[in-house]
């Protein structure tokens, strides 16, 4: 298996526009793609003769309110743009390779979800442009979206393999929310615990919430991520995490927001309790005891098995 760095795309957390375009809907009702161009028309078609090709990709079907999705790609060729827009919606995005690390065939990039957007289900358009200015012909990722807890304080990590990523927030007072202590006395909810040990839901998305009557309390949180269970995927996991605040995102003290990371099998880890677990990510503090908005909750209409009883489940003969 040929080994290939990965390139990331980071710029700008809102994207830059043509001049004389007009107003971008992809970024009101769907997705902004930092460091990218937006440009208003139709997505383009596909190069005939020798066009380059997408070979492999991997995203994340379910998106929530406010939170982000990875995709990783492989291509036949070098990549000069990438191309991502939505199936059937005018407009789309462009990201130059110059902003790039690297320019070898796997490549990976990152969407950022509106607070607000409401489509049940579209479809991602993912091209690619090659140094002779050939177009491959577009991939999809088909898109379902979560409902969930967007709140006052919202903590969210998506990734784009079907295992068990866990998310874990540390509040001021150094209670832990995570898997195994999905509620703080100050109203900080885990909502969403997707593919608890290794239990697919397909759903690759964690979330934290305060809802307009929790207590986002002042001082520093600390964001942690673990690969709980590789749940015998072998290949990098690319995941993102964002923080927001009344659905701004937040400046962080340590690391960065949206952190984009990836994780190895090799790193998957469980010490029976879950307590500490993972790498710190982010650090940021909240400087007052009121948000500005009281934000929405939007519990999600259906629960996830427990972890904990899933182990004791897997334990039996």
């Amino acid at each position: 298996m040929i080994i290939a760095t990965i390139s990331l795309f980071i710029g700008f957390y809102s994207c830059k526009k043509d001049k004389g375009t007009t107003e971008n809907q992809l970024e009101k009702n769907y997705f902004t793609v930092p460091g990218a161009t937006y440009v208003d028309g139709n997505f383009p078609a596909a190069s005939a003769g020798n066009a380059p090709s997408v070979t492999d990709i991997y995203g994340n079907g379910s998106v929530l309110e406010g939170g982000s999705s990875p995709i990783s790609f492989t291509t036949s060729s070098t990549v000069k743009e990438v191309l991502i827009g939505v199936q059937g919606k005018n407009g789309y995005y462009t990201i130059n390779s110059s902003e790039l690390k690297s320019t070898t065939q796997t490549h990976m990039l990152y969407l950022l979800f509106s607070s607000d957007f409401s489509e049940n289900s579209f479809t991602i358009l993912l091209s690619i442009i090659d140094n002779n200015g050939l177009i491959s012909p577009s991939e999809t990722v088909q898109v379902s979206r979560i409902t969930a807890g967007t709140g006052k304080l919202q903590v969210n990590v998506s990734w784009d393999k079907e295992n068990d990523l866990d998310l874990h927030l540390f509040e001021p007072n150094l209670t832990e929310i995570y898997w195994s202590n999905r509620e703080s006395n100050n109203g900080g909810l885990l909502d969403v615990d997707s593919n608890p040990a290794c239990y697919i839901d397909s759903i690759k998305s964690e979330n934290i919430t305060y809802s307009g009557d929790a207590v986002v309390e002042k001082g520093k949180y600390k964001v942690n991520i673990s690969l709980f269970k590789s749940c015998n995927i072998t290949a990098l996991t690319h995941y993102v995490v964002t923080a927001r605040m009344d659905g701004v995102l937040i400046t962080p003290t340590v690391g960065k927001n949206p952190y984009y990371g990836s994780v190895t099998a090799a790193e998957a880890y469980i010490d029976g309790n879950g307590v500490s677990e993972g790498t710190t990510v982010m650090e940021f503090n909240v400087l007052q005891t009121k948000s500005a908005s009281v934000g929405n909750q939007k519990m999600l209409k259906f629960s996830f098995p427990h972890k904990i009883n899933l182990l004791k489940s897997s334990m039996v003969k």
